[in-house]
């Protein structure tokens, strides 16, 4: 399996035979609506997406980004809530498959189900499974802890927000949090895309047992 970061919330992820994506901001949009610029170069040309399946854990511009939607082929297979389902139907995209908490769906070789998340709106985390290995992504949540019933999918590797803003756990829950998971393996996340929502990711990675951090658009395989 390879894990390619994209800032923020957003991953790649390959297995042998299939490829998804998960929360790609792939443009400017939240500088265009919010006033906030990006502060990463975008790693890939949203034209250029042509994968099994684009998973958005929420409807916020960052995670459901419109500018990105529009640039992708109208035949792609987005996974998302029943909110992000509703803005991605409007935004012209009709092959969209929702998932409440507690459900899974499968995409060739790999198994995703939503799990529990605590946000400003309805928001889902994600539980992968493929090539006998656990991921948890932990999308945007507050501290809440539902988030320690996590540990019962016994994920291999975490990947956990850390910013302490606008809906998300600050690098102290995130600690507490990760801890109560158990994965061997933890790696910050939702720190680096915009400077008025950042955080020092080694404050996260050099307190907890296993920790890691991902650099920028590198590609890893686990």
């Amino acid at each position: 399996m390879k894990i390619r970061f994209l800032g923020q919330s957003g991953y790649i992820i390959k297995t042998e035979k299939t490829e998804i994506m998960i929360d790609p901001y792939l443009s400017d949009s939240v500088n265009r609506i919010a006033g906030r610029p990006r502060s990463l170069p975008i790693p890939i040309n949203p034209q250029d997406i042509s994968c099994e399946a684009v998973i958005c854990t929420h409807n916020h511009l960052d995670h459901l980004d419109p500018d990105t939607v529009a640039q992708i082929n109208d035949e792609q297979l987005f996974i998302t809530t029943n909110e992000g389902k509703a803005e991605l139907n409007r935004l012209g995209k009709d092959n969209v498959v929702s998932l409440n908490i507690g459900e899974s769906t499968v995409v060739s070789d790999i198994e995703i189900t939503a799990v529990f998340a605590d946000h400003t709106v309805e928001a889902f985390g994600l539980i992968v499974k493929a090539e006998n290995k656990t991921l948890y992504f932990s999308g945007d949540t507050l501290y809440n802890e539902k988030l320690f019933d996590i540990s019962q999918y016994k994920p291999d590797i975490t990947f956990i927000c850390i910013n302490g803003r606008l809906g998300n756990m600050n690098v102290k829950e995130a600690l507490m949090t990760a801890k109560k998971i158990g994965a061997k393996i933890n790696i910050p996340n939702h720190y680096d895309m915009f400077a008025s929502n950042s955080e020092n990711p080694y404050l996260f990675s050099e307190n907890i047992d296993g920790g890691n951090l991902l650099e920028f658009n590198k590609e890893y395989e686990i």
